[in-house]
């Protein structure tokens, strides 16, 4: 199998184990397999009676795939097919999924799931989330790269692109506390819910909850206007940009409003993988491409 195709598959299970874990953080699932690891209660292949069982182990076999396809990519960086810059994503790449797996495996043996609300978790939560953001960088440029070799990756990260994941990683941290707040501490109600994140004899993490909403803002605000960037100067199309940051808060918004949907919550994280992950491409055909703008003209 080609380095395009493994890139490719890597990148769809890299997705379906992100929502699969927010599928288990969400429904409490966590301890489905109690605190054995990598087996299941025990078992390799488990009995898998109980709902939390099914849906944690639904997480560690896709997560499993998905390590056996970077191992894949990993040993096949040795062939002297694979140029020196895809090496290095590669490097890269292996390093966040092998550092996902042992995240998984620290946040299982220790029981850092279900309602733990111990201060270690709270900081595994986002540092879990931040690093997905990694894998899935890296494998969006190996992607990209292994279908277009003449990128050159050292031109596309620009002051700009280094603002933009700063954001990314201050919206997803924050979202993932946000989440973790929203299973330890439901709401009975959205309006108890407001009153309780600026009240302050409420738990901390539910306190936390509005820091998220902000740096969405926050990023939401910086990508129309790089958008608008790479279309002037660049002749980037990136409508797909804008509408997944209009579906993201919008959804977002919904969520917040019907007191958090455990579909809604689904469909606006995979909304945002999506959004960094198109972030990213758009950002590398920075380097495909050349930019003749007659002068008093402007690109539609």
């Amino acid at each position: 199998m080609t380095l395009y195709k493994l890139s490719r598959a890597g990148l769809g299970f890299s997705i379906l184990s992100i929502i699969a874990g927010a599928v288990v953080r969400a429904t409490g699932s966590g301890n489905g397999c109690g605190s054995s690891w990598p087996s299941c209660n025990g078992q390799l292949i488990p009995s898998l009676n109980s709902a939390s069982e099914q849906i944690e182990f639904s997480h560690r076999a896709i997560s499993g795939l998905l390590l056996v396809i970077t191992l894949i990519i990993f040993l096949k960086s040795f062939s002297s097919s694979v140029t020196p810059p895809q090496k290095r994503i590669i490097n890269y790449l292996t390093f966040f999924v092998l550092f996902e797996a042992l995240i998984g495996a620290v946040i299982v043996l220790y029981e850092w799931v279900g309602m733990n609300s111990s201060t270690p978790r709270i900081a595994a939560v986002p540092l879990h989330l931040v690093n997905t953001f990694g894998l899935l960088a890296m494998y969006a440029i190996l992607f990209k790269v292994s279908k277009n070799p003449e990128i050159q990756i050292s031109d596309c990260i620009d002051r700009n692109f280094k603002i933009a994941t700063g954001l990314f990683i201050l919206a997803g941290a924050t979202g993932s506390i946000t989440a973790l707040a929203d299973v330890l501490f439901p709401s009975e109600s959205f309006i108890s819910g407001l009153i309780e994140d600026f009240d302050s004899t409420s738990a901390l993490l539910t306190r936390l909850r509005i820091t998220h909403p902000l740096a969405s803002t926050l990023l939401s605000i910086f990508l129309f206007s790089e958008s608008n960037r790479f279309k002037k100067q660049y002749g980037i199309r990136t409508f797909e940009i804008k509408v997944l940051v209009i579906l993201g808060v919008g959804l977002g918004v919904l969520n917040v409003l019907s007191n958090i949907n455990l579909l809604l919550s689904i469909i606006h994280l995979l909304t945002a993988d999506l959004l960094w992950i198109t972030y990213i491409y758009k950002t590398l055909e920075k380097s495909t491409k050349v930019l003749e703008i007659p002068n008093n003209s402007s690109i539609d």
